[in-house]
This record gives structure tokens, sequence and C-alpha cells, in this order.
């Protein structure tokens, strides 16, 4: 059954200045992973929605789906696709970046390594060797978890400070229960009496009152102390409320990429290119952290059958005719490794990295 772009705008929203192109996808999905597959993007707790979101859910999968015609063993992972594991989208993404530009490519699916293992796919362009490709998708750490309720509690403060103020609080170090305890009233404190603009506490953090409630314009701080954080928000603006707003920031740094090296490069073999590739959309400071951490395991006689170390994130970013399906790509190469990984495999993947950061510069922002 084929769609009509009056029946995709009638159930998932505005599509774009591309009609024919959301119709492909629709098709190429609903041929491969089943109407039923199509029809799950709208689904929710409790009924349906309409949308960007769920629209791009179906276009970016069937964008992505063009690769498994080059795909050996594709059934398998088709099966998995169908019962929504998010592994194996991490998998299909990996190869569309791989496949994309390089569409006479060849993938085999689940191949052995010839240590007895399997990695989960490799490829090749006519005339060259494998490259053995292994990949993965980080759950959301514990760490991230915690300092998550930390800045959601500390930020819900705003709701029962009921006056006019604009708040950062700027962490230099990430605290401990005990002390967000001890800051919670400092902070209400501050914010009642604003005869100060700036207040120290401690080497822990300290908190600035800027002049705008409701317009969010971040501290900067210095490049020589420039780390990377997680942040939080909670804007309160309304005809009964006093505007305001807090934002506070504490220092994060993802430090899981040494265990994917240590559990993902036995799966390698040693007599062909290896190269891990990591859908880090759940680790935000995997691109400014995980580079310092991977340069210091790619030392001589250290994991020597990782050629390279691929980050990338799918993003949904709003353009001004709509919203794009893109992945922000980030290439770790091994200078030390066994084996180099072939030029078309880097190409690809530094065009893809610059795809995303001219799409960026585009819209007046780069990427953190």
């Amino acid at each position: 059954m084929s769609y009509t772009i009056e029946e995709i705008e009638r159930d998932w929203g505005a599509t774009s200045s591309f009609p024919e192109i959301v119709i492909d996808a629709f098709e190429r999905a609903e041929q491969i992973l089943g109407r039923d597959w199509v029809a799950s993007t709208r689904r929710v707790s409790g009924g349906q929605v309409r949308g960007p979101e769920p629209l791009l859910a179906v276009v970016s999968m069937g964008g992505r789906l063009t690769a498994l015609g080059a795909v050996k063993n594709a059934e398998k992972l088709v099966a998995k696709l169908k019962r929504h594991d998010i592994s194996a989208e991490a998998e299909l993404t990996a190869m569309h970046l791989l496949h994309v530009r390089n569409k006479k490519a060849e993938i085999d699916y689940e191949p052995g390594s010839g240590n007895g293992r399997k990695v989960d796919f490799r490829i090749r362009v006519t005339g060259k060797d494998w490259t053995y490709i292994e990949v993965t998708r980080p759950n959301i750490s514990e760490a991230m978890e915690r300092l998550t309720v930390i800045l959601s509690r500390i930020t819900g403060l705003v709701k029962e400070i009921k006056r006019e103020f604009a708040l950062e609080i700027f962490f230099r170090r990430e605290p401990d229960d005990e002390e967000v305890e001890g800051l919670l009233d400092p902070i209400r404190q501050f914010c009642i009496d604003s005869s100060c603009k700036h207040q120290e506490i401690s080497d822990l953090a300290f908190l600035i009152i800027s002049d705008v409630p409701g317009q969010i314009t971040p501290y900067q701080e210095s490049e020589d102390h420039a780390m990377p954080r997680l942040g939080a928000a909670q804007v309160i603006v309304g005809k009964d409320e006093p505007k305001r707003h807090i934002v506070a920031r504490i220092p994060y740094s993802d430090k899981r990429a040494d265990d994917f090296l240590h559990n993902e490069a036995p799966q390698l073999p040693k007599d062909h290119p290896g190269l891990i590739m990591v859908d880090v959309s759940g680790e935000p400071t995997a691109f400014s952290s995980w580079g310092v951490i991977l340069a210091r395991r790619f030392q001589p006689g250290i994991h020597t059958r990782v050629s390279g170390v691929c980050l990338f994130a799918p993003q949904l970013l709003p353009l001004d005719n709509g919203i794009i399906w893109i992945p922000r790509v980030q290439l770790h190469v091994n200078p030390n490794a066994r084996l180099a990984l072939p030029s078309w495999i880097t190409g690809s993947l530094k065009d893809a990295a610059n795809d995303f950061g001219t799409l960026l510069r585009s819209r007046g922002t780069a990427p953190q």
C-alpha cells in the first residue's frame, strides 16, 4: 500500500519542500520494516502524536535503509530493527555513514573475525581489504543520572522564590550529597537579597545574578579552565508570576571510553583494519572529553588492533524551512595501530563531520 503526501501530512503533520523524498522514505520503511513499524513512530503512552519528530523518525530510517541493499545477511538486522532494537539502529546508522558516500561498498553483517568471535559488520570497496567494525551504544551512565537529579533539584528552587531574578549557579567541581543540601538555603537567600551580584561558596561554586530574567546567557569561563559540563535551566514566565530563572552547570566527563576500548577491541581481528563506532547520543560530553582519553590509550603496544574510534550522535537540528536529521561525527585515528584505516573510510567520516559543522555554522552556532 503506497503513501500519499496528503495522508502523511494528515497523520504526521507538515512534511518538507521535497515531498517525493518523504514519500520514498515512507514506502521504503514500510516495505522493509512493515506498515505497523511506520505507524508505531506516532504512538506514545495514552495516544498518538504528530509533528516533526515522528515524521523524521520515518524519513531518517527510510534514508538509512538504502544501505541494506549492500548488506549480506541483512535479514538478521531487519528482524532487530522491527523490534525497535536501539543497538541495531546504531549499527544501521554506522553502515549508513560509511555507505552513503561509497554506494558500491559491500557490507557483511555479523561475520566471524577469525578469533572465534563475531563482529557487528565488515565493509570494503571493490578490490580493497575488509575493515571490521564494532558498534556500541552506551546507556546513560550512573554518574550522569546522579548529576541530572542534582541539577533538577537546584533549578527547581525557582518555583519557591516568588520574586523576579535571574540566577546562574556555576560549579567548579562535582558536589557530594551533603554539599547539595548545604547549598539550598544560601541559594534561596542570595535570590531574595539582590544587593550582591556575585557570591562564592567555598571552592565548590559561585552564584551570579544577571540582568534579564527569562533570557538565559550562561557565564563564559576562560579557555584555561574550560571543561565539559552538564547544564539545566528552569524558567517561569507568566502573567501572574514574577519572571525568573535558574541555570546550573556542573563539571562532567564520562570516562567510559576506557571501558569501550577494553571491551570492544578484543572482538576485532589482528590481520585487518578495525574500527569501533560509538553512538554517544546519551553522553553529551563525549565529543569534548573522550578525545583526550583515547589519545592516552593510543600508545605503542596498546590496543593496536583498533585502527580508530568514531563517535557519532544523530541529531535533529532546526532550519529556516523545517528540521533536519543529521549525525554529528568525530573520528579519532590510532597512530600506533597495527593496520591503518583505509583512506576511503577516513575520508567518508571526515566529510560527515564537516557536513555537520558546516550546517551549524550556517545557523550561527558551532559544536560544543
